[in-house]
């Protein structure tokens, strides 16, 4: 079985219909370019960012929730929305969406680890879903999700074949999480696709370098990682077609190989 991934990179405008023609024109020139594509993810951030934070907030299925409904349907593609942040039932949440190609919200996943100033904004969820399509099965981990080990190992033990995580990293944290992407995907022996923000704005910079990451055939111990990469500090995207069988099989001897750490003495000695 594989798959076509495509990560979508779009510049973050001070202007929000800019953002929204941005991810239009990079959509379109992915399907221009490829045959098809069976999911198409964005990245964290995509649209500006006000210092008044409550003014980013928008209502349950707000602007940009209908904004990625109706280029799901318009353009006819299953389309992860990045993270969207709204306030639910006096709840603030950030939250990524799937839409099917015919527009239909298919579900959504809330971010589970909340990093730095989200805490005091936002509130963290408890569940991880996991999305079971005829073709494939999948999770969306938001950003500081993937930092963390139990997230994604909780995904493949429930029948993830590959991991999406829309992101923003900045520049200053791109080393750091290269570490985690490499690290989860050998882990765990499951492809990812981590699509990260590219802008400035609050004196940080965003410089992109979204990845879609996979094993090379054949090679089981060692195994080893074939890593694609959408450009650096400029718009555009990485689209790849990759086979979910040979992980399947890395993965199911990796999960054969794990020992319940609940059966694992631990001893302190003092020395």
């Amino acid at each position: 079985m594989a798959i076509t991934i495509a990560c979508i990179q779009p510049q973050v405008y001070s202007n929000r219909k800019e953002c929204y023609s941005e991810i239009k024109s990079l959509i379109s020139q992915v399907l221009n370019n490829s045959q098809e594509c069976d999911i198409f993810c964005l990245p964290e951030r995509w649209v500006p960012l006000s210092k008044d934070i409550s003014r980013s907030i928008q209502q349950e299925r707000g602007e940009d929730y209908k904004f990625i409904k109706s280029i799901a349907k318009d353009f006819g593609i299953n389309i992860i929305s990045g993270a969207i942040w709204e306030k639910r039932n006096h709840k603030m949440r950030i939250t990524s969406y799937l839409f099917s190609e015919d527009g239909e919200e298919l579900g959504r996943q809330d971010k589970i680890h909340l990093y730095a100033y989200e805490k005091e904004f936002f509130e963290p969820s408890t569940e991880l879903n996991i999305f079971k399509t005829k073709a494939f099965t999948f999770s969306i981990l938001i950003c500081f999700d993937m930092a963390f080990f139990e997230t994604p190992r909780l995904a493949v033990e429930n029948g993830a074949e590959i991991l999406f995580s829309p992101t923003q990293i900045r520049e200053e944290g791109m080393e750091n999480w290269e570490i985690y992407l490499k690290a989860r995907a050998l882990e765990n022996r499951v492809p990812l696709a981590a699509c990260n923000t590219l802008g400035s704005f609050f004196n940080r910079t965003f410089i992109g370098k979204s990845k879609i990451i996979t094993f090379k055939s054949g090679f089981i111990s060692p195994s080893k990682l074939k890593i694609y990469e959408a450009p650096g500090n400029e718009s555009g995207y990485v689209v790849k077609t990759i086979d979910l069988e040979f992980p399947k099989k890395l993965r199911e001897i990796r999960l054969e190989e794990k020992i319940d750490k609940n059966e694992i003495k631990v001893q302190i000695i003092d020395i």
